[in-house]
């Protein structure tokens, strides 16, 4: 096991930490979680599209990554296994929310500084393309999310996802499409 407490262990890899973490060391799992809690918040919320909801996937990941953290056996990088346990939990949630046939109730954002009207607006447009992404199939949102909000490479997308760079191109391609065809109207009248 990784001694992570002590400073000059700082610098200890993923894979060590995980393996602590397979070994049962629950210091070790809250260094990751403290590492990624973010980055699984964030790519969940852009997925879900709610914060109570996206916390509660992160949540679900965690579980996970605890849970399974022996079948961590480093053939990737362990933010890419981690980033496939959100993948699948956001693909679970949204097939859950579908077989449910209820949608969450868009947070407002604060708008600092703007003026009650240009708060609404500025919300009115957000909602719409929440909406607009919400309403792409699973998989291209989630290639989308991943590459526009997370920054990952489309091989680093490819790898998370279990498919190949071909398949990507085409996930992101389509979902971008989509969105076009979605939002494009409002586009023209410069509601978006």
């Amino acid at each position: 096991m990784v001694e992570l407490k002590n400073s000059a262990n700082d610098n200890a890899t993923d894979a060590d930490i995980i393996g602590s973490v397979a070994a049962g060391d629950a210091d070790a799992f809250e260094t990751l979680v403290r590492k990624y809690e973010r980055r699984v918040l964030s790519t969940a919320y852009r997925y879900v599209g709610d914060s109570t909801a996206a916390e509660d996937v992160a949540q679900e990941v965690f579980i996970k990554v605890w849970r399974n953290a022996k079948r961590f056996k480093g053939k990737s990088s362990f933010s890419t296994w981690l980033y496939r346990i959100v993948v699948n939990q956001c693909l679970n949630y949204r097939e859950k929310r579908k077989r449910a046939q209820t949608v969450p109730l868009n947070e407002s954002i604060e708008a600092a500084g703007l003026s009650p009207d240009e708060e609404y607006e500025r919300e009115k447009k957000n909602r719409l393309v929440r909406t607009a992404l919400k309403e792409l199939p699973g998989r291209q949102r989630m290639a989308l999310v991943l590459s526009k909000f997370e920054g990952r490479s489309y091989a680093e997308i490819a790898e998370i996802m279990k498919v190949s760079l071909s398949s990507v191109e085409s996930l992101i391609f389509r979902a971008k499409r989509n969105l076009k065809s979605k939002l494009g109207p409002l586009i023209e009248k410069g509601r978006v």
